[in-house]
């Protein structure tokens, strides 16, 4: 659970390139350790698989979330919402991003040691209130804001991988319910006012809103409300938690933050959004922090039909997975891969089963698109005017379903650049 690069390594040092790991009534658990492996099981017919663990997901975030459904009712909702993650819908947000970024570190001071996952969450979650919400009424940006965090920080990898403590008497899980609650409480409050506007908008919401079903239906105010929870739980620590290890990683390679930081500047004071978003060295930093820091150690499905995985034959009722972690760090695709070295998504192109940051197949993450966006544009922002470096070595850890840094990174603010 905490330590799955260091497991996984040891999986494919004595088993080799696929392992499984069977348990007490004799089936399996396939982990795919190396990327044709992951071709075989990311490239199956999608309609051979059911959703992973899905009693502990539909607990969590309802039983309309896309993390739960399977086969057709899952091709029918990603359909739907496609659409609404398509790139060119947040393109336009690049500005909403860097103001935002600007104001929440507009605070920091120089000499001062601050816990800087707490700052990049906080941009994360006003992103998703802007963009994905299309919030902008102070009271319900302010009210939203509050129902956001509570929610994130009620979560526990405890009641996820084992549902029988999803009930009231579990401490941990009383206290998500509430939050939960109270983010169900508010989305119903905004929706009510945004079907009383009777306007779509260009957020994510209001393209749910506007969207239809092959039948003419439209998304009942529940299943938005799942899928929102989703939305929240998947793309507001993950963004965090990247930016936070590319700050890391960057304070502690002065040579990268040097390169990266020229390249910056080369563009001008305040350059278009979308041209830095494009910056060659800038997308090589962001592609080697989600490489080298794994949120995802790892996919996995059930199987409704028999899979052949490296010459092996499974069974419907067994799991396949893909250890994203082990492939991640197969030193025969990256070379030295505990060594931050963005030069290395420099003038190569890696297969989409070599390097899959947002899983894979027909269940990869739908918001990865707007993720990586905001992740490249914040981070500009923050690196063109802020000297800083590591307060203390971070090591990662289990979150909840994704690995996160231990202590939220220390980052000391050394001075504030001139630019």
């Amino acid at each position: 659970m905490n330590r799955p690069q260091r497991y996984t390594a040891g999986l494919r040092k004595r088993f080799g390139d696929v392992v499984a790991l069977y348990g007490p009534n004799g089936d399996a658990f396939v982990i795919a350790l190396k990327p044709e492996g992951a071709r075989q099981i990311l490239s199956a017919d999608p309609d051979g698989y059911d959703a992973f663990w899905k009693e502990g997901f539909t607990g969590v975030t309802g039983s309309g979330s896309i993390w739960v459904l399977d086969k057709n009712r899952h091709r029918r909702e990603r359909q739907l919402l496609s659409p609404a993650f398509h790139a060119q819908n947040f393109r336009g947000h690049g500005d909403v991003i860097r103001k935002t970024t600007l104001q929440k570190t507009e605070k920091w001071q120089p000499g001062q040691t601050l816990r800087v996952l707490d700052t990049t969450l906080d941009i994360s979650l006003d992103i998703i209130i802007r963009i994905v919400f299309g919030v902008e009424d102070p009271k319900f940006v302010e009210a939203g804001h509050k129902v956001l965090f509570a929610l994130w920080h009620s979560m526990h990898p405890s009641f996820i991988f084992f549902p029988m403590l999803q009930r009231n008497w579990f401490p941990l899980w009383a206290r998500y319910a509430r939050a939960k609650r109270s983010f169900s409480s508010w989305v119903y409050a905004y929706l009510s006012e945004r079907h009383a506007q009777d306007q779509a908008g260009q957020d994510v919401l209001g393209r749910m809103l506007a969207a239809h079903y092959e039948d003419g239906n439209s998304m009942r105010d529940e299943d938005i409300l799942h899928e929102l929870i989703t939305i929240v739980l998947a793309g507001s620590e993950t963004t965090a938690t990247a930016l936070s290890w590319a700050l890391y990683d960057l304070g502690s390679n002065p040579a990268a933050l040097k390169k990266l930081r020229d390249e910056l500047d080369a563009l001008g004071p305040t350059p278009d959004p979308e041209l830095m978003a494009k910056a060659p060295y800038l997308t090589a930093v962001c592609n080697e922090t989600l490489r080298l820091h794994t949120l995802l150690p790892e996919v996995a499905r059930v199987l409704v039909s028999p899979l052949e995985v490296s010459g092996y034959q499974f069974k419907a009722g067994e799991w396949v997975g893909v250890s994203i972690m082990a492939i991640h760090h197969d030193p025969e695709i990256y070379p030295e891969p505990e060594r931050f070295i963005p030069e290395r998504f420099i003038g190569r192109t890696y297969s989409p089963f070599e390097f899959l940051p947002f899983g894979g197949g027909h269940r990869r993450c739908l918001g990865s698109g707007l993720s990586d966006f905001e992740m490249r544009i914040a981070l500009a922002e923050i690196v063109t005017h802020w000297e800083f470096e590591p307060a203390e070595i971070e090591h990662e850890i289990r979150h909840d379903i994704a690995m996160g840094p231990k202590h939220g990174v220390l980052l000391k603010i050394k001075s504030r650049r001139n630019v």
